[in-house]
Order: structure tokens, then C-alpha cells, then sequence
């Protein structure tokens, strides 16, 4: 399919599954990528937008007899695209699938990691290793802050204790899990409250390229 997207060297695909237990996330994130020809880095990203609403399809098809139709949102500026699946109302089901294109138009950083926010289903932002720390921090921060305002409040007489110093715990428990995976490097998350952060650091990456059907696969 054609989209606003701009060429560009480097191409994050994110597959967004939402629906999952706390603390646990299918969500992956891959990179299509040409240096040298640009355009056909977009025009693989293009055809795999195809591939993967064909793939999406087929499985509602067959798993809720559904015909499936799909919603498209882009960036003005040709910086993203995202799709996700339009379900009925009234339709059951395990998991919530969205695909996210993020364009990356600079020179990439050895180790940069892309920040997802899989609540908004967007990219937060790309930067250094260091500076991802820093934002898991802020997110556990923010927790703490609201932790502490809840054990403090006048009105707590006990009883909820435990359950404070159990978010507490899992809330830094995260932190100390991203500062080891990127470290690493490994992807991971924050899911903590109402945020739930991805880390993905470039190095770790999976690449997508075409197979011998001319299929786009993950290498």
C-alpha cells in the first residue's frame, strides 16, 4: 500500500500486543533498513503494511469468522503509521494486535534504544542508553511519589500496607530490570500503574529481509 511515510534509511517496525497479564508483553520491535537505496527501504516497509493485514486477516477469519477491516492513522509529517484491526463491539478475544512504523531519519546511535508507549501505542522517543534509564527512573519516580501519598494520607489506617510496599517492590524490582537488559543489551519493560514503557535497544534488534518467495521474514 502507499503511505505518507518519508524515505528514510531505517524503518522500526513495532508489533503492539496488547491485552496481556501485568509485567508480561509479546511486543516486539524489528528494523527494516537501507543505507545505500533509501526507497527501497520504504517500499519493503510498504509491502509488509500488506503482508501483515493479509496475516491479521486470515487468523480473525479462521479463530471469530470475522471479515476484517483495518483503521490507519499517520503522521502529517510522514514520521509514523500506524494500524490497527476495527473488531465489533461485541467481539471476544485473547489479544489486541496494532502495527507501528516509526521512521528514524538520523545516523543511528550505537546505543540507542527506541522508548514505546504501549498505552498510546506510539514511540515515546529514540535516544542514547542512558538517557532510557532516565526515563524508567522518572516512571518509578512517579510511582513512589503516588505510593507515598497514599500511605501518608490521613484516611489510611492500615490494611492497604502491604499492598503499597507489594507495588513498591514490583515498581523497582522494573527499574533494576532495565537497567541490567540495557546493559545487556536486551529489550524490556515498565509496567507499572497507568505506564506501561518498552525498551528497545537497536543492538538487540532483529532485522527483516526478504526470503527466497519473496516473503518478508525476521532473520
Amino acid at each position: 500500500m502507499n503511505t505518507t511515510l518519508r524515505t528514510a534509511s531505517h524503518y522500526f517496525i513495532i508489533d503492539s500486543i496488547g491485552g496481556m497479564n501485568e509485567g508480561y508483553s509479546e511486543t516486539t520491535c524489528r528494523r527494516i533498513e537501507d543505507v545505500v537505496a533509501p526507497e527501497y527501504g520504504k517500499a519493503m516497509v510498504e509491502e509488509y503494511l500488506d503482508q501483515w493485514m493479509n496475516d491479521r486477516a486470515l487468523y480473525y477469519n479462521e479463530t471469530y469468522d470475522l471479515d476484517l477491516k483495518f483503521n490507519h492513522e499517520e503522521c502529517p509529517r510522514g514520521g509514523w503509521h500506524k494500524v490497527t484491526p476495527i473488531l465489533p463491539d461485541d467481539t471476544e478475544v485473547e489479544e489486541f494486535q496494532t502495527l507501528f512504523i516509526q521512521v528514524y531519519d538520523g545516523v543511528m546511535l550505537g546505543d540507542g534504544v527506541v522508548v514505546y508507549d504501549q498505552i498510546d501505542d506510539s514511540v515515546q522517543t529514540i535516544c542514547p542508553r542512558h538517557t532510557a534509564m532516565r526515563i524508567a527512573e522518572e516512571a518509578t519516580s512517579i510511582e513512589t511519589e503516588r505510593i507515598k501519598a497514599k500511605v501518608c494520607e490521613v484516611t489510611n489506617h492500615g490494611g492497604w500496607d502491604r499492598h503499597y510496599a507489594t507495588n513498591l517492590i514490583h515498581a523497582y524490582d522494573s527499574l533494576a530490570d532495565v537497567v541490567r537488559c540495557l546493559e545487556f543489551p536486551q529489550g524490556c519493560m515498565v509496567d507499572i500503574d497507568d505506564v506501561c514503557l518498552h525498551f528497545f535497544p537497536v543492538r538487540a534488534m532483529k532485522v527483516m529481509t526478504y526470503n527466497g518467495n519473496n516473503v518478508i521474514i525476521t532473520l
